[in-house]
């Protein structure tokens, strides 16, 4: 049998050399305001702007808005929508078996401008014991990369930190699922997801397996504020998913071992459908038992361009991702004095 992540490679090796190198930016690419916590970012094909002000009325203190896929001036971000509190990108909840602990969209992180992006470090507090750290980069020409680090101060069940998107009106929701359900072999199948008499009212999600089927059904999203229930769909035949609209695709994907869940709402009538008018997509990250002192790390990526919502470059951009990722360790050791 044929490894799920070689067949994902196989698929778009075909494509990769057709596909511009992504290089890390210079100063000039990103500008940070300490008085306003503005950081305004500029690639050649997104730019936009990521507020790390807490004090702002917003529900998320990492908040991008004014985002746009600059070649064609489309707007990305939910700003005249339903969602435009939270913006385009955050880090939502943290989780664990049958529970819930805090979201982090709603913390005050210790804020580090880097010369590529910017570097939230959310310590350590009583309700959430682990202290979790996450990069935003900004890279050439149309990606934002996400790098998150975990470091555990007690045993946890099931522990995940659910990653959220949210788009602009006129995007249409797509994933990607395992052609066949059964077997080791993974050949990704493209679908849209629409309301239905069988979701309406409840929020698509497709785990990775058995065991990511289990853990999205116990009670931990039932917890805290914000509390949903899940439609679960055919095991995933790639851990991402986009929207569309026209030509231009937001893709939002990460590391198969470390995504154990890919949810994206449904289209539907979004003036009377709280669900339909999200607009949203969402990782469901680790998901695993985590022991005091354990040290995690994992990556994702956002990339946006006029692919057209072809399965085939959407393969390859994919297959890039985890190629240039491959070989980093996703646990590291934790230093006591840091």
């Amino acid at each position: 049998m044929i490894s799920p992540a070689k067949t994902l490679l196989l698929i778009s090796s075909l494509f990769l050399a057709a596909l511009p190198v992504a290089t890390v930016q210079g100063d000039e690419k990103v500008a940070w305001d300490p008085e306003t916590q503005k950081l305004d970012f500029k690639l050649k094909e997104l730019s936009g702007v990521l507020n790390l002000d807490h004090e702002n009325p917003r529900f998320s203190t990492h908040h991008f808005s004014e985002v746009r896929h600059t070649p064609t001036g489309m707007l990305l971000s939910p700003d005249d929508g339903k969602m435009k509190h939270v913006g385009l990108l955050n880090f939502f909840r943290v989780l664990i078996s049958g529970g819930y602990l805090t979201e982090l969209r709603a913390e005050k992180p210790v804020v580090k401008p880097e010369k590529d992006g910017v570097t939230l470090t959310y310590l350590p507090t009583i309700r959430r014991q682990a202290k979790v750290v996450i990069r935003f980069t900004f890279r050439e020409p149309n990606i934002i990369d996400m790098d998150m680090a975990v470091e555990t101060l007690a045993n946890f069940s099931g522990f995940e930190v659910l990653l959220s998107a949210y788009l602009a009106e006129g995007f249409v929701s797509g994933a990607y699922v395992a052609e066949k359900e059964f077997g080791e072999e993974t050949v990704p199948e493209q679908i849209r997801i629409t309301d239905q008499p069988m979701i309406h009212g409840v929020w698509p999600f497709f785990p990775r397996d058995e065991a990511g089927a289990n853990l999205l059904t116990d009670g931990r999203h039932q917890k805290g504020r914000w509390y949903w229930r899940m439609a679960i769909g055919r095991r995933y035949g790639m851990p991402m998913a986009f929207f569309s609209k026209g030509e231009v695709d937001v893709l939002l994907m990460g590391r198969p071992e470390d995504v154990y869940a890919v949810g994206a709402t449904y289209e539907g009538d979004a003036e009377n459908d709280s669900i339909a008018a999200h607009r949203s997509l969402y990782l469901s990250l680790l998901g695993e038992d985590l022991p005091a002192g354990k040290g995690r790390r994992t990556r994702m990526r956002m990339i946006v361009g006029e692919f057209g919502s072809n399965p085939g470059k959407h393969a390859a951009l994919y297959g890039a991702f985890l190629k240039e990722f491959e070989s980093e360790p996703r646990s590291f050791q934790i230093n006591p004095t840091e």
